[in-house]
């Protein structure tokens, strides 16, 4: 399985792996917090399936940008975040649509890229001491 990482991006494998902790303590915390409400669980996996796709679109994106000219490397990428957040404030009104706790953890889901890229550089040192 590790000769199939190699092939791969290790800075996004790395991100995926924070985002997949990040969102077991989330996913836990938020249940019991929410006294066990299983829309607070479909909210934070709905959430937590979004930011792996937003991650892999923002991989793509600059994969793909880097090999543009500097004026269509910009239009590429103002189209690409534009489209990222129309998703989210689609999705984001769904949540809010069905119910509160749906809404809270899609939110907390999404800013898992935020916390996964924080986590990023800690995994990336745990993993090269291995």
């Amino acid at each position: 399985m590790t000769d199939n990482l190699k092939d791969y991006n290790q800075t996004l494998v790395e991100m995926l792996i924070g985002l997949f902790f990040y969102g077991m303590v989330i996913t836990i915390i938020g249940f019991i917090t929410s006294k066990c409400s299983w829309l607070y669980v479909l909210g934070s996996v709905v959430g937590l399936f979004l930011s792996v796709c937003l991650i892999l679109n923002m991989y793509l994106t600059i994969d793909t940008a880097l090999d543009m000219d500097s004026n269509s490397a910009t239009k590429f990428m103002k189209k690409r975040t534009i489209l990222r957040m129309v998703i989210i404030l689609v999705v984001a009104a769904a949540g809010i649509q069905i119910h509160m706790y749906v809404f809270v953890g899609i939110i907390l889901g999404i800013m898992g890229i935020k916390i996964c890229a924080y986590m990023q550089p800690v995994i990336h040192r745990f993993r090269v001491k291995k």
